[in-house]
């Protein structure tokens, strides 16, 4: 999907991985960079980069919650914002390519959230069980039969 998208990109001087950082504070402006890292599924580590490159073509700015004063929201700048329209035509070029009516796309978009939930889920079963596991006691455990060989 990044390839077809590309050019599209190129023209807006941005990544795939800014773009989606840019369409997540277009849908909701003030994120905190914890909230964004956690709406695209990235660490602090790789969105706070990502971020500040944004920051230095002037895209994206960073300001004091008024509410938390040791918070800190992001949001587009003008300049972000004016590309939503770029970025729109661009969806819709590609789409037109594809030759997928709207509907369609968006139940696959749907299944693939889905799935991700499932596999998040999943995950979080296996870490609970995994800390469950280390935190109990040896004489929890199952004793091990005499004479039995493994």
């Amino acid at each position: 999907m990044t390839a077809a998208y590309r050019p599209f990109l190129d023209e807006m001087r941005v990544t795939y991985p800014q773009y989606l950082a840019l369409l997540a504070l277009w849908e909701r402006p003030g994120m905190t960079m914890r909230e964004l890292g956690e709406k695209l599924h990235l660490d602090y580590g790789t969105v706070s980069p990502l971020i500040q490159r944004l920051q230095a073509h002037g895209l994206v700015e960073s300001v004091r919650s008024a509410h938390d004063r040791r918070a800190v929201e992001l949001r587009a700048t003008e300049a972000g914002r004016a590309l939503q329209r770029q970025a729109r035509r661009m969806v819709e070029s590609v789409l037109a390519e594809v030759d997928y009516p709207l509907d369609r796309v968006i139940a696959l978009r749907d299944e693939v959230k889905a799935l991700g939930k499932r596999l998040d889920a999943i995950t979080a079963d296996r870490q609970h069980a995994a800390e469950l596991s280390a935190l109990a006691p040896e004489r929890l455990r199952p004793p091990a039969v005499a004479g039995a060989r493994g």
